[in-house]
């Protein structure tokens, strides 16, 4: 079995989730929050945070966390961010230690702007942060099998690398993505979008013909207007991050922003 924090990423992170007063485990998946950026919206994240933890909410971290920028980064956001990795790092970690503490990060993927550390020097910054806050590091790309109840939820989450501009592009390319997982959710990063949607899935079982609803969902950012988005004419984008209520007493998957 590959360890947790070392060596090859987890290729399957199985974890039980607790229902909190409900009849369902709430999950928020946090990406691209950017921390660094002079577009991070702190507060929003501060806030996201305050309610995972008062509300004992479980987080899945997908990636681009930190700006990370570099002087072989694309622009010119070495100088544009507004401190050094360093600094990220340290303060990222400050926040989400009372999230791991309180057992409540699933993991942890690494995005293609902390990528730019390891690309530069070969050091996984991710697989360090998901080491002092001793939590599943899931590399690029992870399944994920998370039981509530009776109930046995699969999914595949990653960070993923797309150049679509717009929301129904970026769907699409998840879509196509999504084609090769048999899974309850497909979950992805990267294009700062909040979306979500689902795709209905036919299969046999037992002689009978039975249907799965699979959910798609691209998991939005806290990095507002503005900067390298508005230079280039990107669209505007709603900030936030998505919640799956995993229902204990059926199979059944909820999503709401």
């Amino acid at each position: 079995m590959n360890d947790k924090l070392i060596g090859r990423p987890l290729r399957c992170n199985k974890q039980r989730l607790e229902p909190r007063k409900h009849n369902y485990a709430e999950l928020i998946v946090i990406s691209d929050v950017h921390l660094g950026s002079a577009q991070c919206d702190i507060p929003r994240f501060e806030k996201m945070l305050a309610y995972c933890l008062q509300k004992k909410v479980y987080v899945l971290l997908l990636g681009d966390l930190l700006e990370t920028a570099t002087r072989d980064s694309v622009g010119s956001g070495v100088y544009e961010q507004e401190s050094i990795t360093e600094k990220q790092y340290e303060e990222m970690l400050g926040y989400l230690t009372p999230l791991a503490k309180a057992k409540l990060i699933l993991g942890l993927h690494v995005g293609n702007h902390e990528n730019r550390i390891f690309k530069s020097t070969g050091y996984n910054i991710c697989k360090a942060l998901a080491r002092e806050l001793s939590v599943p590091y899931l590399g690029d790309a992870c399944w994920s099998v998370f039981t509530v109840g009776k109930q046995h939820y699969t999914m595949r989450t990653m960070h993923g690398v797309s150049g679509a501009r717009f929301e129904g592009t970026c769907l699409l390319a998840l879509e196509r993505i999504s084609a090769s997982f048999s899974c309850d959710a497909v979950i992805c990063g990267h294009s700062h979008k909040c979306i979500n949607s689902s795709v209905i899935v036919q299969y046999v079982s037992n002689g009978m013909i039975r249907e799965q609803k699979k959910f798609l969902v691209i998991a939005g950012s806290y990095l507002k207007y503005g900067g390298y988005a508005e230079c280039a004419g990107l669209p505007i984008s709603k900030l936030g991050s998505p919640k799956l209520k995993l229902m204990s007493d059926c199979h059944d998957v909820h999503v709401s922003w």
